[in-house]
């Protein structure tokens, strides 16, 4: 299979700025947001919350969650996949396994409900859509969840 170019996460925050969806943006520390998108950095979000402009940073949200579905589930088009061993490499020489990517891919193409752990203690079972380098897209009681890789501790399946 070819690999995508395309990342998850700005895909899904464009379409929650330009549909003006409401998010529930939940952090490292427990605490819960809910607003529209109004600006996406490299590092942060801004939201509305309440008529206020907050900034909330990325490395501290762990999950965003939307009523709706703002991606398909079209998995493996938008999934990030390594590029295959160069042309002329070394014979012989065998590339190691990527037991993350075969364990999300085996995980989406069997359509698997899966048991994601938070490092908040928060715990969801919910279907892979897709996943890249740093996020995992998933589909739970018709509402979708960008989970952000460094805060999720275990996926059990």
């Amino acid at each position: 299979m070819e690999a995508a170019t395309h990342a998850i996460e700005p895909q899904f925050l464009s379409q929650a700025l330009a549909q003006g969806t409401k998010l529930r943006i939940g952090q490292m520390n427990k605490s819960d947001h809910e607003g529209i998108i109004r600006e996406i950095g490299r590092y942060e979000i801004n939201i509305e919350e309440n008529g206020q402009i907050i900034t909330l940073l990325k490395k501290d949200i762990s999950c965003i969650s939307t009523p709706v579905p703002l991606l398909p589930s079209s998995a493996p088009a938008i999934s990030e996949r390594p590029p295959s061993a160069p042309a002329g490499s070394a014979e012989g020489v065998t590339a190691k396994p990527n037991i993350q990517q075969e364990f999300l891919d085996k995980a989406i193409r069997e359509n698997h409900v899966l048991t994601i752990f938070l490092i908040t203690g928060q715990r969801i079972r919910a279907a892979i859509d897709a996943y890249d380098n740093f996020t995992v897209l998933v589909q739970e009681g018709g509402k979708q969840h960008l989970f952000y890789k460094h805060a999720i501790t275990t996926i059990n399946r």
